[in-house]
């Protein structure tokens, strides 16, 4: 009898050894996936905040003003890298590279400010393309309208602390898709 209690003893602290070194390989997968998440958003931001793709939001934001894509090759193509990162950015939020919520909490005014200006844009590529309507930046459209639902809790935004405002940020980054596009089974 005794043996037998050191026997199922012994085999209850394998167990809840092997129990645990299963729970520490998950904890060190999910730091090191946070861990990565941090340093591909510090590398997204930087380049995001560089001085020339400063210049191309701002070209893209006055645009509804203008109403004319400039002629100056330098900034026309400033333009292209500018939504062309921002397309990257919406890329990497909704493969989960970066934090969702950290990119719209950061960057939803200046999406907001690029959006009608990005739409002159990308209907002016569409409208120039010889092989159909084919939308460019696909990614960005996405993030664009997430960023124009978004409402900060932040001093940015107006107060919005009704059930509204609580649904309303919840709910902005769950369903990363675009309007038409089906939901994943």
């Amino acid at each position: 009898m005794p043996m037998n209690r050191f026997q199922a003893s012994k085999d209850l602290i394998a167990i809840t050894i092997a129990a645990l070194a299963v729970v520490v390989s998950l904890l060190t997968v999910i730091l090191q996936r946070r861990q990565g998440q941090r340093a591909a958003y510090r590398e997204m931001y930087t380049t995001l905040m560089s001085e020339d793709l400063h210049r191309g939001r701002f070209l893209i934001k006055d645009l509804p003003q203008t109403e004319d894509i400039p002629n100056n090759e330098s900034d026309s193509r400033l333009i292209y890298r500018t939504l062309g990162v921002f397309d990257n950015l919406a890329m990497f939020a909704r493969q989960r590279v970066v934090p969702r919520r950290w990119v719209l909490e950061v960057w939803h005014h200046p999406l907001k400010d690029m959006h009608e200006g990005a739409n002159i844009i990308r209907q002016k590529a569409i409208e120039t393309k010889d092989s159909g309507a084919i939308s460019p930046w696909p990614q960005l459209w996405i993030l664009l309208d997430k960023a124009e639902a978004y409402h900060s809790t932040f001093p940015c935004c107006p107060p919005d602390n009704g059930w509204h405002g609580r649904v309303r940020r919840l709910t902005a980054t769950w369903h990363w898709r675009s309007p038409g596009q089906p939901a994943k089974p």
